[in-house]
């Protein structure tokens, strides 16, 4: 009894442990990293900074307007006597108070376009950093997507050798009952009993590395690895997700046939073209070009004049530009002006930093072209492996046709009585096998197709 309640305990307490696994689909998976990812939102911040230096230059284009206002006491001082000859005439020691208003206008109508250019290339940079953070998501959903495919390939690789074990062990238990009535050797007891070892010892493996699979996939899910406790777990604890997402005929052929999903399905023209245009390296490689040459132009901005105007307006009591007074009065007064300057001791430096942007440009040029290159190839490689995955897995499932047929040989000798329970175990083994191939190179091109979308960049990250 008490044998019987605590195995009914333990089926309660894994049943448990199953249900509190978190359903995790890939494209779950996806959003879950895109939204904890600590470098992702590093990049955002970043960029959203760089808009707002865009934004604060922008408001150099508006002419700069600057308020005063003041007041002051002046201490007494004793009144003044002015003689002329038999003249002589009492002046007032002056005011005891001052105050003032103020207005400051200036603008440059003309500055060699070195405002118009630093705004272009501060909103370049900012473009930079938006394609940057475009390029940690894509790299990071890349990765997400393996790494699920990755884990639900050692969940399957884990199945397939829970199911070999069962069947080495039956094979153990039938070479022992063979000896027992004389019709098999102890060489074929102690071989059955090697083969259920490996087995024991191949599932193990395949239990480490499921484990270190969704450790992988969990990191970079932004879950608390630390918390999970995987490493010290035993081997019949629950793992964290269940992948609901399933490597099966359908869900290959749904992501083939999904326009947008699949880039296979587009002719390779187009995919390169598309891939030159959207890829954030080509991208990145043309803003460089065209930093370069707004870098360019700002530097000839220094061999141009500057050309601004300047007014002002004093409303102030007393008003120093108004005659020698001494009356308690608020005058208005005001100034126009217009200032031409031109750095002539800089233009020997100015050419030469003209050369260096020069020099500079071309560079970004040939820049760009060696990236787009990069990327041709890039797609070209990601769609011959994408193809030869598809291939793969077309011959390995016709093998597993042949493993069937070779089973219904099996059972039709076992029928007849010329065939062992060996044979048919064997047999049912070999179809296993033969089985998880299938899913293994099933999941081989659900990665290559993976690949193919980054290459080309035909998936969006939000």
């Amino acid at each position: 009894m008490k044998k019987a309640f605590g195995a009914s305990m333990l089926a309660l307490l894994l049943a448990a442990a199953a249900s509190a696994q978190e359903a995790l689909s890939i494209d779950q998976a996806v959003a879950a990293a895109l939204a904890k990812d600590p470098g992702i939102q590093s990049a955002t911040l970043d960029w959203q900074s760089s808009k707002a230096k865009v934004d604060a230059l922008s408001w150099k284009r508006y002419p700069s307007i600057s308020a005063s206002a003041g007041a002051q006491l002046l201490s007494p001082l004793p009144d003044a006597t002015l003689s002329i000859g038999t003249y002589s005439a009492t002046i007032p020691s002056g005011m005891t108070h001052g105050f003032s208003l103020g207005l400051n206008v200036q603008y440059a109508l003309y500055d060699g376009n070195r405002l118009r250019e630093n705004i272009a290339i501060t909103g370049l940079q900012s473009q930079g950093k938006d394609i940057a953070r475009e390029t940690a998501k894509r790299a990071l959903a890349f990765d997400v997507r393996r790494a699920y495919w990755e884990a639900v390939r050692a969940s399957c690789n884990r199945a397939t050798l829970e199911q070999n074990l069962e069947l080495m062990k039956a094979n153990s238990q039938l070479a022992s009952l063979q000896v027992s009535q004389g019709v098999a050797t102890k060489a074929d007891q102690l071989a059955a009993q090697m083969r259920l070892e490996q087995a024991a010892e191949d599932l193990g493996d395949a239990l480490s590395f499921q484990r270190r699979a969704f450790l992988s996939l969990a990191s970079l899910t932004g879950v608390d690895i630390a918390a999970l406790g995987l490493g010290t777990a035993a081997e019949t604890a629950a793992l964290p997700f269940e992948l609901t997402t399933k490597p099966d005929e359908e869900a290959l052929g749904e992501a083939v046939a999904a326009p947008g999903a699949d880039p296979a399905a587009a002719p390779e023209a187009e995919l390169v073209s598309g891939a030159l245009a959207r890829r954030p390296e080509t991208r990145t490689a043309e803003l460089a070009r065209r930093l370069a040459e707004h870098s360019l132009a700002l530097s000839r901005a220094a061999l141009y004049p500057t050309v601004s105007v300047s007014g002002s307006a004093s409303y102030a009591d007393p008003n120093q530009r108004v005659a020698f007074q001494t009356t308690d009065l608020f005058t208005l007064t005001g100034s126009l002006g217009l200032l031409v300057s031109y750095d002539v001791s800089g233009v020997p430096a100015a050419l030469d930093d003209i050369r260096a942007q020069d020099l500079a440009l071309s560079k970004a040029r040939s820049d760009e072209t060696r990236q787009r290159n990069a990327v041709v190839m890039d797609v070209e490689n990601a769609l011959v492996n994408f193809e030869k995955a598809k291939r793969d897995l077309a011959s390995t499932m016709v093998m597993v046709e042949q493993a069937r047929e070779n089973l219904r040989v099996v059972q039709g000798r076992m029928a007849a009585g010329s065939a062992k329970d060996i044979d048919l175990r064997s047999s049912k083994f070999d179809l296993l096998r033969m089985e998880f191939a299938v899913t293994n190179k099933r999941i081989d091109a659900l990665i290559a197709q993976a690949d193919l979308a980054r290459a080309s960049a035909s998936q969006p990250v939000e």
